[in-house]
């Protein structure tokens, strides 16, 4: 949890010790009577609203904008990995997005070894680009807000392919066989090319960042998105 959730846990009158409400920071001997009370998880979800397809192996899932792929705090409303872990107990995330990302997250049976993976994104982005291109310097994702381009060459190439423009705003494919933290997110703020909507490398400019993983292969098996889910086709 972050410090910033648990000071409002306190200032809630939400923790408690030994039977008394905690109000701030506090060593204690018994940790497993420490105590915070938070609402009872959401559940009442389709599964087939999120289920893309399924193998022996794996299953591959659409998240959605404005949904957690990881809880984050306890009084996160439903995230992926609940729907996850309460249908397909043997099977695991092995990827994640952004909370405003929407796209595919694939999940793997736990005695399955992963080999080989490839994941295609859309990104909207502010500014013409007229030209493909590759990107291979490392980022530095120790801190934990945002991530920093360094000048070494990095373990991950990223390739960029511009696909349409429109009113000043250009659409890329990216492509990369796995990901780091914010990784697209931030080149392109580097790059002065920003994704629309994003509050963080950019001006938050749109009512959520359209960023979007349409294309994930896992192994032998692949998984793309519909055309009524395809933010390509969703604006300009």
């Amino acid at each position: 949890m972050s410090n910033r959730s648990i000071k409002k846990y306190f200032k809630e009158r939400r923790v408690s010790y030994l039977g008394k409400t905690v109000l701030k920071d506090l060593t204690v001997d018994k940790p497993s009577e420490v105590k915070l009370i938070y609402p009872a998880i959401k559940k009442d979800y389709i599964i087939e609203n999120y289920l893309l397809s399924e193998t022996e192996d794996l299953l591959f899932f659409y998240k959605p904008p404005f949904m957690h792929s990881e809880r984050v705090n306890p009084d996160d409303e439903l995230c992926l990995s609940d729907i996850v872990s309460e249908n397909f107990p043997d099977y695991h995330p092995i990827s994640r997005l952004d909370f405003e990302t929407d796209g595919i997250i694939a999940a793997m049976r736990r005695d399955v070894a992963l080999y080989f993976q490839e994941k295609r994104y859309y990104a909207w982005v502010n500014g013409i680009i007229n030209e493909n291109f590759s990107f291979d310097k490392k980022v530095d994702a120790s801190k934990r807000k945002k991530v920093k381009i360094l000048s070494e060459k990095g373990d991950n190439i990223l390739n960029f392919y511009v696909k349409k423009q429109s009113f000043g705003k250009t659409l890329l494919e990216i492509s990369l066989n796995f990901a780091h933290r914010h990784q697209i997110r931030s080149i392109l703020g580097y790059l002065g090319t920003p994704i629309v909507g994003d509050k963080l490398y950019g001006k938050g400019d749109w009512n959520r960042m359209l960023l979007q993983c349409y294309y994930t292969k896992i192994n032998s098996y692949e998984c793309i998105l519909d055309n009524k889910k395809l933010i390509e086709r969703e604006i300009f």
